[in-house]
């Protein structure tokens, strides 16, 4: 942890904050799963072993990640400094990877479907987030933004600043699209009757509006140049939900159209998507104004995805 991080001593123990967080996250991830897992009638003790599982791989899949992508890690890479996890160096994305991988080996443990499993993590999994990014706040560091020129933004409980300028607090919107998320899709994963469809909406949603935030945060993390890597790992996923539900109706149609208009939105945000950025970065033009087509465009593979997967359902 940087020495900005804050802690309080518990003995002679330093206790972050933002470590509490991230623990206090996994206890509510925990007993919102038992919650979900209880309403729909999974076997005895699933909670409990996801738990044991998630919690191990979710760390190591959260540091190897980590030590893969992030540049100023690569200064001193060796396995002895990957295991030093506890200096701080963790990515979002990995963790939800070994989550997921988790809930696959937990499914297959309890003889029930993975998809099904899946799904029941994906509540919980928002849950941690939330807790995660309200731990930014602790940091110093993660969960800003570019320091800000307009004026429109540059007051009010979203803004923090420092010596230099003032900054966004992305952490905040962030820790509120996610508990948004786990609201929005609660009702579905109670009474959805397809396996796998919460986990590829909340890919989606989760997906599109994480690329945006990812946009938005310019903490050094896991970047290269003005480019968040992780934003790419987002685009990743909410691109395969999306694929998956235009396959799934081009099946029901018989015809490959489908397929390729998802192909063709990718193609669209992804291009758009860099141009913006470019331009966020490099040019003068305002960046509120820029954020605006940003937003439409990811609202694009989002609003195609939940079409295809509703004709899908219905056709």
């Amino acid at each position: 942890m940087l020495d900005e991080a804050a802690y309080f001593l518990l003995g002679n123990i330093k206790i972050y904050y933002y470590g509490l967080h991230i623990a206090l996250g996994a206890l509510a991830a925990v007993i919102v799963l038992a919650l979900c897992c209880r309403a729909r009638r999974m076997p005895a003790g699933a909670a409990p072993l996801y738990a044991v599982l998630a919690m191990p791989l979710g760390v190591a899949c959260s540091r190897v990640l980590f030590c893969l992508l992030d540049g100023r890690f690569r200064g001193i890479f060796s396995l002895r400094a990957m295991l030093c996890f506890w200096g701080g160096g963790h990515s979002m994305v990995g963790a939800l990877l070994g989550a997921a991988l988790a809930a696959v080996i937990a499914a297959k443990i309890l003889a029930v479907p993975a998809r099904r499993m899946l799904d029941m993590m994906v509540p919980a999994l928002l849950v941690f987030i939330a807790f995660a990014r309200v731990g930014e706040q602790y940091t110093e560091m993660l969960g800003r933004s570019r320091a800000l020129v307009s004026e429109v933004l540059r007051q009010g409980w979203l803004v923090t600043g420092d010596e230099y300028a003032l900054y966004l607090k992305t952490y905040v919107l962030e820790a509120l699209c996610a508990l948004i998320l786990a609201v929005t899709l609660l009702p579905g994963l109670l009474h959805g009757k397809r396996d796998g469809d919460t986990l590829l909406s909340a890919m989606l949603l989760f997906g599109c509006t994480q690329v945006l935030w990812e946009s938005l945060r310019f903490d050094a993390h896991m970047r290269e140049s003005f480019v968040s890597l992780q934003m790419l790992l987002y685009a990743v996923m909410f691109a395969a939900a999306l694929l998956i539900f235009a396959r799934r109706y081009a099946k029901r149609l018989g015809r490959g159209w489908p397929v390729w208009l998802a192909l063709g939105v990718i193609a669209l945000v992804a291009g758009g998507v860099i141009g913006l950025e470019f331009m966020i970065d490099r040019s003068g033009i305002s960046r509120f104004l820029l954020y605006v087509p940003y937003v439409l465009l990811l609202a694009l593979p989002a609003i195609c995805g939940f079409v295809f997967k509703k004709r899908s359902n219905y056709a």
